[in-house]
Parts: structure tokens; C-alpha cells; sequence
């Protein structure tokens, strides 16, 4: 045993506590012992585990402190104690792992305040501390996270101004709510100011705060509410009056006082100047049923619009799919899927208004080669993750689940940052739990998941399927082409070939961490292809794989497609 790298017993109804001499295998990688019943303290001894990158305790009954001698374990990439009883603080000496990406205390007893130090993790990208107990303010040092990627601090204690990091700055309400006092950047938050700052010496003025907070988020249901009801009720009755030649514009922005001063005609004509008529010198793009051009506002601020073509028969516009995606998209919040702005609905014009993405689609990237180098294989890994966030928000978030039917490389977006985003929701369907959801087929052809050419019902797993096509085209740099048809095939000769050498070769090939994190991507790919829609994994459970990753024990360059189509260990 003192030769074991990999130790995984997770869900098999453990109880007892964590023996100490689990200190003693030196070698080991990865330790995953969740979703079992284990009790007790997590004893110190684990520290010993100088090689360890993967500790997973989560979902267990354990309680007692954080040792802190996990600081010891220096080359930890992820740590998850999440969903158990462990008290006391968070240990300062977890600022010490250089190379820890995930860290998730989630749903425990934590207290205390969060130690400076934590700003340390320079390459954290993702960081759970919701539901404990935790007080004071965020670390100033938190500002350092440049990596992160995804944090949620809900349920807590905590207050004062969030970080001035993009992880915080575009953090849904969800991820900040509950807590103490938290202020400035993200919506539904008030911006920090003296009284805030100074609210914990005025008992006072610290409750008046707290009900004006409730009651304007309540009063920001009540307005949303009102206002989706005015724009489907509008809506309906542009059918019946076949379109009157007055332009109007409805907008989903969440300022909804600002919505009542809102001039849709000047709107309407600042975009028609802004585009000169929609000249083709402002074309982006097109879309599943639109162009999309770019305009630059007298306020200063480039959107893109959509503008949606009429039909030959009777010059209308095609009023189902643009009703359609206004209704995918006006309740929508999420960094990964393109802002909505609104929409304008006029007798010469019909369009749709979206934030600006300013690199464009991942397709036109990937085809140029000069571009496509810059990707380097952690934005690449991070696009896939943004993409994942995004579709499990979408099939598993949202009520009715949204899917998207038209999963694409066209249809993936690249920010400044090199972030993903999906767009393109004119194809998009609500799963609506009281219908059987047939439909006909739409999409691109090469990423129309399989089980559509001989059934109309639509399920998420048709999505998982483009998904996974999405990725191999991300990690090769290309469409992925015959080796769709070829990886579950019964013809073996064509699967041996070596992974390293159908990935970009516009790459130096992935090394340590990357390598790991490709052979893991790829993988998890392979099983989102699956022809057997049941056997394919949920976004989920896609995403629960990418947040803590086992050590692969493969070697990457002697690993070939037929070794991860196999790949044992991931029981979706």
C-alpha cells in the first residue's frame, strides 16, 4: 500500500473516523472520501501527505477544527471539506498552498473572521465559503485573486465593501446575499459609504439600513414582476394589430425606475444612426435567424444588434423565433451567457440589443492561426468551464430549463479577457414540465446530438451532446470531424492513435497541470457523446468533475482516444 497514488472509496456508506495512518502512503495523490457517513475529527496525520493534489472529504459528518497542518501539503490543487460539522476558524496557514485552484468550505460551523492570508492563493479560481458562520469584512489581500473565477460567500456574517476583483464584481446576487452587510458592485447591494462602514458602532442605523434593503429588493420583485407582464401583454397585442409603423422598445435591464423615463423612439433612431441603416460596414456576424451588427451609442457604449430579416412571402418578420428568444432570454442572469438588453419592434425593422463581446465567435478565432496560438491551454480549459457554468445554470437553474438546440463554436463569444459566453438563443426552447416538449429538429449540422434523427423529444442531453463536440473542437483547434463517428464505433484501429497528436498542433503540447486538465476535458467529452442519450452525464455532473478533478494515473503522452472513451472511474 505505501506504493498507492489514488484512493478513492467515495459513496459506499463509510462511518467510523479517518484512520491516522493514512499519513504514512507518501505517495499518494488523491484522497477522496465523500458522500459517505465518516465522523470525527480529520486528523492532522494527513498533513504528512507532502505529494497529495486532491483531498475530498465533502459530505460527511466530520467535525472539529481544520488542521492546520494541511498547509503542509504543499502541491494541493484542490481542497473540499464542504457539507459536514467542522467548527472554529479557517485556518491562516491555507494561504500557504501556492497551487490550491479549488477551495470549497461550504455548508459547515465555520466562525471567526477570514484571514488575510487566504490572499495569498494567487491561482484560486474557485472559492466556496457560503452557509458557515463567518464575520467581518472581506480581506483587503482578496484583491489579489486574479485568477478567480467563481466565489460564493452567501449565508454568512459578513459585511463591508466585496473586493475590487472581477469574481466579485460580476458574482450574482445569489452568490453575496444574506449576510451581514456586504456593499457596492453588485446589484441589490447599496454602495458602501460612511454610514455603512460605520454601521456596526450604531445598532440604530444599522436596522434602518437593513429594512430599506428589504424593502426595496422587494419592491424590485414587485416592479420586475409587473414589468414582464407588461411586455408579454404588449407583446400579444403587436400580433394583433399586425405591427404598427410607431417604433417602442421593452428592456429587461434591472434598473426598472429608469425604464419609466425611457424614450424607445429615440432609442430606436439612436441605433438606426449608429449603424447608418444597418450598413454592411458595421456587420459582425450572423446568427441561427439574424445579422448582427455593432453600434456605438452616443452614450458611449458599443452594443451589438440583431436584426431580424423578413420573410419573402409577406415581408413580416418571423415573429416566433424573435419572440422566442426575447422570451429565453429576459429572465436570464449569468457571466457566461451574453447580456440582453432589449429589443425594438417596428413595422421597417425588428431587432434585439446585447452587450458587446469584443473578440467574437470562438470559430472565427480557431480558423485564424495567429489567433488561435494565443489560446493557450488554460484559456482553453477555462473556456470549457465557462461553458459548462453557463449550461448548467441553464438546464438545472432555471425554471422552466432552457435549452439551447444550437450549441456551437459560432455561437461561443470571447470577452477581452478571453472568456466564454454563449449566445444566439433563437432556437432555444423552455422545457415546460406540463408538455411533452416535441419538437422539430434545428441546429448546425455536425453537432445535432444523434437521437434527433429518429425522435421529436427534446431533452438537456441534446445540448450535453453539442457540448461535448464544442470541446473537442476547443482542445484539437478544429471540428472534430469523422472521429464522431469513429470514437464509439466497433472499429478499434482508428482509436489508438495518440491524444497529444489529434490536439491543436498550432500548441506546444500541455505539460503537468495542463496535461492533466486536457486528459480530463477530453474525457469527460467523450462521455457527453455518448449515442445513448441516458448514459451521458448531466451539466452538473460535468461540472462537479471539472471543479475537483482526480489525478489521472494515464500518462499523457502515451494515452490514446480509446484509453478515455474507457476511462474508468466516472459512473454518470
Amino acid at each position: 500500500m505505501t506504493q498507492l497514488k489514488l484512493l478513492n472509496l467515495s459513496a459506499n456508506n463509510l462511518s467510523g473516523k479517518i484512520p491516522r495512518e493514512l499519513g504514512s502512503l507518501q505517495l499518494l495523490l488523491g484522497l477522496i472520501l465523500n458522500n459517505n457517513g465518516i465522523s470525527g475529527n480529520i486528523p492532522h496525520q494527513i498533513g504528512f501527505l507532502s505529494q497529495l493534489e486532491l483531498l475530498n472529504l465533502a459530505s460527511n459528518n466530520l467535525s472539529g477544527a481544520i488542521p492546520p497542518q494541511l498547509s503542509l501539503c504543499t502541491n494541493l490543487l484542490s481542497l473540499n471539506l464542504s457539507q459536514n460539522k467542522i467548527k472554529g476558524c479557517i485556518p491562516p496557514e491555507i494561504g500557504n498552498l501556492q497551487f490550491l485552484s479549488v477551495l470549497d468550505l461550504s455548508q459547515n460551523l465555520l466562525t471567526g473572521r477570514i484571514s488575510p492570508d487566504l490572499g495569498k492563493l494567487r491561482v484560486l479560481e474557485i472559492l466556496n465559503v457560503s452557509h458557515n458562520g463567518l464575520s467581518g469584512s472581506i480581506p483587503h489581500s482578496f484583491a489579489d485573486l486574479l485568477a478567480l473565477t467563481f466565489v460564493d460567500v452567501s449565508y454568512n456574517d459578513l459585511e463591508g465593501p466585496l473586493p475590487n476583483v472581477k469574481a466579485f464584481k460580476v458574482a450574482p446576487f445569489e452568490a453575496i446575499w444574506h449576510n451581514k452587510g456586504l456593499c457596492r458592485f453588485v446589484v441589490g447591494l447599496q454602495k458602501c459609504n460612511i454610514s455603512t462602514m460605520s454601521k456596526k458602532h450604531n445598532q440604530h442605523s444599522g436596522a434602518r439600513i437593513f429594512i430599506i434593503l428589504v424593502l426595496s429588493f422587494s419592491g424590485f420583485l414587485f416592479l420586475s414582476s409587473f414589468f414582464i407582464v407588461l411586455i408579454i401583454i404588449y407583446c400579444h397585442q403587436r400580433k394583433i394589430t399586425k405591427r404598427e409603423r410607431n417604433a417602442s422598445i421593452e428592456t429587461n435591464d434591472l434598473d426598472f425606475l429608469h425604464i419609466l423615463s425611457f424614450d424607445g423612439k429615440s432609442f430606436y433612431e439612436q441605433i438606426m444612426e449608429a449603424t447608418e441603416g444597418f450598413d454592411s460596414k458595421y456587420y459582425l456576424g450572423e446568427g441561427a435567424y439574424g445579422v448582427v451588427y455593432r453600434a456605438d451609442l452616443p452614450t458611449g457604449q458599443t452594443v451589438a444588434v440583431k436584426k431580424i430579416p423578413s420573410s419573402r412571402e409577406d415581408e413580416t418578420v418571423n415573429i416566433v423565433l424573435f419572440e422566442r428568444e426575447i422570451e429565453a432570454l429576459q429572465n436570464v442572469r449569468h457571466r457566461n451567457i451574453v447580456k440582453f438588453y432589449g429589443f425594438c419592434s417596428h413595422a421597417q425593422h425588428c431587432f434585439l440589443v446585447y452587450e458587446f463581446i469584443e473578440r467574437g465567435s470562438l470559430r472565427t478565432i480557431l480558423n485564424d492561426d495567429d489567433r488561435a496560438s494565443k489560446l493557450g491551454w488554460d484559456k482553453r480549459i477555462n473556456m470549457v468551464r465557462a461553458i459548462v457554468n453557463a449550461l448548467s445554470y441553464m438546464h438545472h437553474d432555471c425554471f422552466p430549463p432552457l435549452i439551447h438546440r444550437d450549441l456551437t463554436s459560432t455561437n461561443i463569444l470571447l470577452d477581452a479577457d478571453f472568456e466564454a459566453h454563449i449566445s444566439d438563443f433563437g432556437t432555444a426552447i423552455l422545457l415546460r414540465p406540463d408538455s411533452t416538449n416535441w419538437t422539430a429538429i434545428a441546429g448546425t449540422i455536425g453537432y445535432i446530438a444523434p437521437e434527433l434523427a429518429y425522435t421529436n423529444i427534446l431533452t438537456e442531453k441534446c445540448d450535453v451532446y453539442s457540448f461535448g463536440v464544442v470541446v473537442l473542437e476547443i482542445i484539437m483547434g478544429k471540428h472534430p470531424g469523422d472521429y464522431l463517428s469513429l470514437v464509439f464505433s466497433s472499429s478499434q484501429s482508428e482509436l489508438q492513435t495518440p491524444l497529444k497528436d489529434v490536439l491543436d498542433q498550432r500548441l506546444l503540447p500541455p505539460t503537468n497541470w495542463h496535461a492533466q486538465n486536457v486528459i480530463s476535458v477530453v474525457a469527460l467529452a467523450l462521455a457527453c457523446l455518448r449515442t445513448n442519450p441516458q448514459l451521458r452525464p448531466t451539466m452538473t455532473q460535468v461540472s462537479r468533475e471539472l471543479q475537483v478533478q482526480a489525478p489521472l494515473v494515464l500518462p499523457f503522452f502515451g494515452v490514446t482516444l480509446e484509453q478515455l472513451r474507457d476511462l474508468d472511474g466516472r459512473n454518470f
